[in-house]
């Protein structure tokens, strides 16, 4: 079992590797540990064997975490779920210690990941283990979210938030990103750029959203779905000067004088304006 202790050393601090010499001078736990690492879908069944040695279940589930920190897909999942089942039976443990021990692995987990950027990683333990008291890594992740979407990474930013536990705060921001990313794809595909916002609307009635979307809508001259939306939103600053370039835009193209006096009362006491938009009117007449 020499290669094994071996192998295993390059995870350990000092003390743990105290720990594993321990642990070595009883060879049920080298060999539980050995098959627990070589096959981890089998670690279920062979943790039981030493669950009633509580140095022998810490020790395999902090030795879990730590390996699982260079892994990714699938072999993170299964060396997590050794994590997991180790955390579950330290919980059954009644004893002061094992509850301490709990509280500490799982914060050095959550730590870790958010240092080596594995977002989704601590999010999902976050979500399997609120019951914890972990909220306050939720605003953490939530600001890491709101940075990845910053860099573009849309999807990723989603990801993180779809496996935080759902509350007002993880909504709102997952409202938000997905506004940017309706946005950013717009400029390429405007019904993509639609259905994003949507998506946004549904989680959270922003009145941004509403904005880009009638902004969108106005690009590809759906004005009459542009009109609607500006008018629910008349009280909204800056509304009243969207909603007179809308009518300005609209009413030459569609020939239609009506909407351009309407934009006209909208443009107050602005000379340029009222100038700009009489221009159009005449223009119009002229043509008929």
């Amino acid at each position: 079992m020499n290669e094994l202790t071996e192998s295993l050393s390059k995870f350990l601090d000092e003390e743990d590797k105290k720990i594993l010499t321990t642990l070595s001078k009883e060879p049920i736990v080298l060999q539980v540990l050995k098959k627990i690492f070589e096959e981890p879908e089998k670690a279920e069944k062979y943790i039981i064997l030493v669950k009633d040695n509580y140095s022998a279940v810490l020790f395999t589930t902090k030795l879990a975490e730590r390996i699982s920190r260079y892994l990714d897909g699938e072999d993170e999942d299964k060396c997590l779920n050794i994590f997991f089942i180790g955390i579950n039976l330290l919980t059954e443990i009644k004893d002061r210690r094992a509850i301490q021990s709990v509280f500490s692995l799982l914060k050095e987990a959550i730590d870790s990941r958010i240092n080596l950027n594995k977002f989704e990683t601590a999010a999902k333990l976050v979500r399997s283990f609120k019951e914890f008291g972990y909220g306050s890594y939720i605003k953490k992740l939530l600001f890491h979210a709101i940075e990845v979407s910053e860099a573009k990474d849309f999807a990723r930013a989603i990801r993180i938030l779809e496996l935080l536990p759902a509350n007002e705060d993880v909504l709102t921001v997952k409202s938000y990103i997905l506004l940017e990313w309706g946005k950013s794809i717009s400029i390429s595909d405007p019904v993509a750029g639609l259905r994003k916002i949507d998506e946004a609307l549904k989680l959270k009635d922003l009145p941004s959203a509403r904005i880009a979307m009638a902004e969108i809508y106005e690009s590809i001259c759906e004005y009459a779905k542009a009109y609607e939306i500006y008018s629910n939103l008349k009280n909204y600053p800056g509304i009243e000067r969207k909603l007179l370039r809308l009518l300005m835009e609209w009413g030459e193209e569609t020939k239609d004088i009506r909407k351009l006096e309407e934009a006209k009362l909208l443009a107050g006491s602005d000379p340029l304006l009222i100038d700009e938009i009489e221009r159009r009117i005449k223009k119009i007449k002229g043509q008929n």
